[in-house]
């Protein structure tokens, strides 16, 4: 299984859209190696995790081809996360000779109505009509184009259910953005299932500063890995990543890979490619 990041920051991105503190100005002296935009994730060239407004950057940045993915798991409706505007440009005169002419969506209910609303008025039937929509809950299990998922509760927005992805093929990925740390039911319910989890990708949008009710930092992150590892979910097999980096934590390369490495985490950056 090979998974890109083709975003690691959070919802303002790194250098941040309108901010001029000295973390950003030093990032876009340097934006080869500092740029992180907003997170979204690919497996295998096919699967896709979120939907971020700079998706058509990522395609350009990194020679995806988006027209290939079949399959889009949506965590939640924040614009960092699923701009749905996008999608009204998937056919017609926009776009020929797609890779997969259909494309399945899959998110909670306020994602759907995220999507319905912002295509609305420019959607064209026809693309419309190979577009399906499927509503999630968590603790579902269903198949998407030979990946097994499970949904499972994220800690982040107040009446909306925010969702992580256990994602199973040959190998099994768990993605947990964007979250503070959950509650006893998601490991009992990984370990009733059975997961062996060969990569996890952790929130660490906080880095080293202080908690957050929504989100986390590196404490928070070596709090979940621990009982990752108490209820047998994860072992000296798994691999363990950090992403979704607010500029508020200043999170320069150089810092950031220094910071994850001493609690024995790999920091993410724009376009790493990982196999498991």
């Amino acid at each position: 299984m090979k998974l890109q990041y083709l975003g690691t920051a959070a919802a303002e991105g790194f250098p941040a859209v309108f901010c001029n503190c000295e973390h950003c100005r030093a990032a876009a002296r340097d934006l080869a190696r500092e740029w992180r935009s907003r997170s979204q994730v690919l497996i295998d060239g096919r699967l896709l995790i979120d939907f971020p407004p700079d998706s058509y950057a990522h395609a350009l940045r990194f020679g995806v081809d988006l027209s290939a993915v079949r399959h889009l798991l949506v965590t939640h409706s924040h614009t960092d996360h699923f701009y749905a505007q996008e999608f009204v440009n998937r056919g017609y005169k926009f776009a020929a000779g797609m890779k997969e002419p259909r494309l399945d969506i899959y998110g909670n209910e306020e994602v759907f109505s995220v999507y319905r609303e912002s295509t609305r008025r420019e959607m064209r039937a026809e693309v419309g009509e190979n577009i399906a929509f499927h509503v999630l809950h968590p603790w579902q299990k269903f198949t998407a184009g030979g990946y097994e998922v499970l949904t499972l509760p994220a800690v982040h927005t107040a009446g909306e259910e925010t969702l992580l992805f256990c994602i199973r093929a040959d190998k099994t990925v768990l993605y947990l953005n964007d979250t503070a740390p959950f509650s006893e039911e998601v490991y009992a319910f990984l370990r009733a299932e059975g997961v062996r989890a060969d990569l996890v990708s952790m929130d660490c949008t906080q880095l080293d500063r202080a908690a957050s009710k929504r989100h986390m930092n590196l404490q928070d992150n070596v709090f979940v890995r621990q009982k990752l590892l108490e209820y047998g979910i994860c072992g000296p097999y798994t691999k363990y990543y950090v992403t979704h980096f607010s500029h508020n934590s200043a999170p320069l390369r150089d810092r950031a890979e220094r910071l994850a490495a001493s609690y024995g985490f790999c920091a993410a950056h724009d376009g790493l490619t990982v196999e498991v």
